[in-house]
């Protein structure tokens, strides 16, 4: 008997030809310019939901939609080219992108 087992994963990179997004639960948290590999704070998926998809589709090769209701607002990606696991320096990085500095890293 083989055990079903969850899928814990709640952070993905979705890479475009020149972003990556990263996303936590749905929502974009973060993204980075994939020549530069600087984030970019002020890029407007940042805080926005994905669009849902049919369960079981396929992302390479489609634009991702991300949406928000308060800001009345939709943002369409160039198509994915490939979907990876972010590393764990780059989910501890997100903070930054939103200008959060880490309690240890302040003078006291």
């Amino acid at each position: 008997m083989t055990k079903q087992r969850h899928n814990r994963r709640v952070h993905i990179c979705f890479l475009t030809q020149n972003r990556e997004y990263h996303v936590r639960a749905g929502e974009c948290m973060a993204v980075r310019d994939r020549r530069t590999q600087v984030w970019i704070a002020g890029h407007g998926a940042i805080g926005m939901r994905m669009r849902p998809t049919e369960p079981g589709s396929e992302f390479l090769g489609r634009r991702l939609e991300f949406y928000s209701i308060e800001k009345e607002q939709v943002i369409r990606t160039s198509p994915v080219v490939d979907i990876l696991r972010p590393t764990r320096h780059e989910v501890q990085s997100y903070g930054f992108v939103h200008g959060l500095v880490p309690e240890t890293d302040l003078a006291i």
